[in-house]
């Protein structure tokens, strides 16, 4: 009989514990969770990096792509262009 409290009170310690400690099960899922969600960010981030590495091979590697890129997204003209904004 003696053995079987010893024994529930150790397993009701050590669930306690698991459940309230310094580092309990909920704190496990949390860092799980925390994982996952960083793992995505460096797939996403690593997807991106592929990209930007294609976008430069490209703009080093032709001059009339390099142009169309610097016309298209810094607005970048020749020097008898000139830019007309058209109002909505």
């Amino acid at each position: 009989m003696g053995v079987r409290i010893v024994f529930c009170l150790t397993l009701t310690v050590l669930m306690i514990g698991t459940l309230r400690g310094e580092v309990s099960i909920m704190d496990y899922f949390k860092l799980r969770k925390s994982l996952t969600v960083l793992e995505g960010t460096v797939d996403k981030l690593k997807a991106d990096n592929l990209d930007l590495s294609e976008e430069i091979r490209k703009i080093k590697s032709s001059p009339a792509y390099a142009r169309k890129v610097l016309r298209d997204k810094y607005h970048v003209t020749d020097a008898n262009e000139k830019i007309i904004f058209f109002a909505d």
